[in-house]
């Protein structure tokens, strides 16, 4: 699993359920960096991973569930000229344009992780390569950072009383592909190991439906749930007998094509 996922979801509860009931598995857990895991799990080295998505499009070699959806803000100190100019009379509305983030030290989740491969890819298209000064694997650590004038983060949105609590100002980016994902993944076209079914059986079933979400205060429990559900769920597979299932655990709607799925 991608590292911070596990706040997320009661993951620990559903291997130890798994457990319970097969106690001759053996599961593996390990975190590591989503593009590493998704490869992973494409050659066959991971059965299943939870693990953030670099965009929207689908991902050749693997089937998806998405289980988090989050809109990506700009986190900055009040400050900040960008957040003098959000508030300013006659500003614009419809988020932070990414071109205003050219030439701005930011402040960064590290390569490898969806929601830098989101930025990346935002930043290219936008006609420009981002500066990135700072890098943190916890997105609370960024708008930490961003608080205290070290630069502008870019990071799934916090919830108002965390951005409080935290001392920034966020703008939501106004790209519509702005968005962290994280999402079960298995390998397409090739059956998991019969323990690595039945775990994934109870994953699909048990994860959460995406909701647009947001990053709480420290300390103040769960993310928040801000939205109806941005997709439906399909059923899960059969279950079946035991091998031991090697996981690996990783942020609109995901398209049905290429194996991803809706839920």
């Amino acid at each position: 699993m991608v590292p911070g996922a596990a706040p997320l979801f009661d993951l620990a509860g559903l291997l130890a359920d798994f457990h319970a009931d097969h106690p001759g598995v053996e599961v593996a857990l390990s975190e590591g960096g989503s593009e590493e895991m998704l490869t992973a799990v494409r050659e066959g080295r991971l059965d299943l991973a939870l693990a953030g998505l670099p965009g929207p499009g689908p991902l050749p070699g693997l089937r998806l569930r998405p289980v988090v959806d989050c809109p990506l803000v700009a986190a900055m100190a009040p400050g900040d000229p960008l957040a003098a100019a959000a508030g300013a009379p006659g500003a614009a509305t419809g988020g932070l344009p990414l071109t205003a983030l050219r030439g701005r030290r930011l402040i960064s989740l590290p390569r490898g992780t969806g929601v830098r491969g989101v930025l990346d890819g935002l930043c290219a298209e936008a006609g420009f390569t981002p500066e990135v000064g700072f890098e943190a694997a916890a997105p609370l650590m960024l708008a930490r950072l961003a608080a205290r004038g070290m630069g502008v983060a870019v990071l799934p949105a916090l919830t108002p009383e965390a951005a409080r609590e935290l001392g920034v100002v966020t703008l939501r980016l106004a790209a519509p592909a702005a968005r962290g994902r994280v999402a079960l993944a298995w390998r397409a076209g090739a059956p998991p190991a019969p323990a690595a079914r039945e775990l994934l059986g109870r994953l699909r079933e048990a994860l959460p439906t995406p909701r647009e979400t947001t990053i709480p205060a420290p300390g103040s429990g769960p993310p928040e749930r801000m939205s109806e559900p941005v997709a439906a769920a399909a059923p899960a597979p059969p279950p079946a007998p035991a091998q031991a299932p090697r996981a690996g655990a990783g942020a609109g709607p995901l398209p049905e094509e290429s194996g991803q799925e809706r839920r």
